[in-house]
């Protein structure tokens, strides 16, 4: 619907026309491929593409959406691994507290969540097999429960499965 208004209303199409729905539509279908798109692959391939080009614009939950789903997609798109390089240069790394993103502050919208934003790192970098980094990332997750708390169910099950996924085991 949102790609059939933008043809409606004549926009420009070659500019960033790519929004937070898009991009988690394009994650959860990533898990669904065997499911053939009926009528709305040229649609779909549209906002892959905007996602391709303009992915850097986004916040780091939405970044790390964007690499998992091209991951899945595009297995040998570059993209995603840019997208990791991004996100690695931009982290701050400290003994104590691990890996983690300064910028990655509670907030009062869905995508503003840090301790699921960590989980989805944790997911996205252990698609290249990173053991190093994600053990990092881990560390940060783990002092969050020790100094604070995980704010809430959906945090405290995103934590788990991030933690239990890989890595070492951290039980």
């Amino acid at each position: 619907e949102d790609y059939k208004k933008l043809i409606e209303n004549k926009a420009d199409l070659s500019k960033n026309q790519l929004g937070r729905l898009q991009i988690h539509y394009l994650y959860t279908r990533s898990f669904f491929q065997d499911i053939p798109l009926p009528n709305n692959q040229k649609s779909y391939d549209y906002y892959l593409g905007q996602a391709q080009e303009y992915w850097l614009n986004r916040s780091i939950y939405e970044q790390g959406l964007i690499g998992l789903a091209l991951h899945r997609i595009l297995p040998k798109s570059p993209v995603s691994e840019q997208i990791q390089l991004s996100l690695a240069d931009n982290a701050i790394m400290d003994e104590e507290m691990g890996m983690y993103w300064k910028n990655n502050q509670a907030g009062y919208y869905w995508y503003q969540a840090p301790i699921e934003t960590q989980a989805l790192m944790i997911e996205l970098f252990e698609t290249e097999g990173n053991k190093k980094l994600v053990e990092e990332l881990k560390i940060w997750l783990l002092k969050q429960k020790q100094t604070q708390a995980w704010s809430n169910t959906k945090a405290t099950a995103s934590a788990c499965y991030a933690l239990l996924m890989s890595g070492n085991n951290d039980l």
